[in-house]
């Protein structure tokens, strides 16, 4: 006879808002505009706790997760179509009136050098979390960060034209409900447009060149990225309802500290 220990009275009756795992490796394959994508995220799943129960039933998330990919082997349109999936599945083996499930992982993209038109992969790094309410609807929060690059203008405004320059990381998080989230590729087109200019992995000398030139014609402060990202993403997505965060580091090349920025607006769909 097996015993329920997680199912006994707390010495402490206080509710738990979250209650899981996490640094769980999975799975999940995407297919997103006819492109396959093969991901292995990095998972946290968890679930709120009522005060009257001692502990959750900790193997059933991973149980969950394992048994959606070995039974389906299922390809997702999207990340969030997936976690809805997952908690949809994780519902039936547990009850709560919150779960939430987060996926951070490396996506791959297809790019193009500014002059030599030569084919690159670029790497930008994601973050999706999902949380379910009861009597509530899905809410999805999506997170990219991309590299591209600033060129300081107070130092160019007093040296003569000749100014320092870094790279910096733009991110961009929008949140909202699941037909109202944007894709990854809209994401990353918002942010790598805010930078002074873009980067690449690979550059030829006469994209070097256009590279550089880029920059100095558009030289902006860590401020001015956030802004341009805000700024960007409410143009791009005024017709969906979506509140938007961004943050900007600069990785400064004449300090030993990095400097950020970060704000926050929303649209919608008005």
């Amino acid at each position: 006879m097996v015993v329920d220990t997680q199912d006994e009275q707390p010495k402490h009756n206080i509710q738990l808002n979250k209650v899981g795992v996490r640094n769980l490796k999975t799975f999940v394959i995407l297919d997103r505009s006819g492109v396959r994508h093969h991901l292995i995220p990095k998972v946290e799943i968890t679930i709120d706790l009522p005060a009257m129960y001692k502990g959750i039933h900790m193997s059933r998330l991973v149980e969950t997760m394992t048994e959606v990919i070995s039974d389906e082997f299922s390809v997702y349109k999207s990340v969030e179509e997936a976690h809805i999936h997952y908690l949809e599945a994780l519902a039936k083996k547990h009850n709560f009136s919150r779960s939430e499930i987060e996926f951070s992982f490396e996506f791959g993209y297809a790019s193009k050098t500014p002059v030599s038109k030569k084919r690159t992969w670029e790497v930008c790094e994601v973050s999706v979390i999902t949380t379910k309410e009861l009597k509530r609807p899905y809410i999805h929060s999506v997170e990219v960060k991309v590299i591209g690059n600033t060129v300081c203008p107070h130092c160019m405004a007093n040296n003569n034209g000749i100014t320092h320059m870094q790279r910096a990381i733009g991110a961009l998080r929008v949140v909202g409900e699941t037909n109202q989230i944007p894709s990854f590729g809209q994401m990353i087109e918002v942010i790598e447009k805010s930078f002074s200019s873009k980067t690449y992995s690979l550059l030829k000398l006469g994209d070097e060149m256009h590279v550089t030139k880029e920059m100095y014609d558009n030289p902006q402060f860590v401020e001015d990225l956030c802004r341009n990202m805000l700024q960007h993403a409410r143009d791009a997505f005024k017709d969906r309802d979506l509140e938007m965060f961004a943050e900007a580091i600069s990785l400064e090349s004449i300090h030993k500290h990095d400097v950020i920025a970060q704000g926050q607006v929303a649209t919608n769909g008005g």
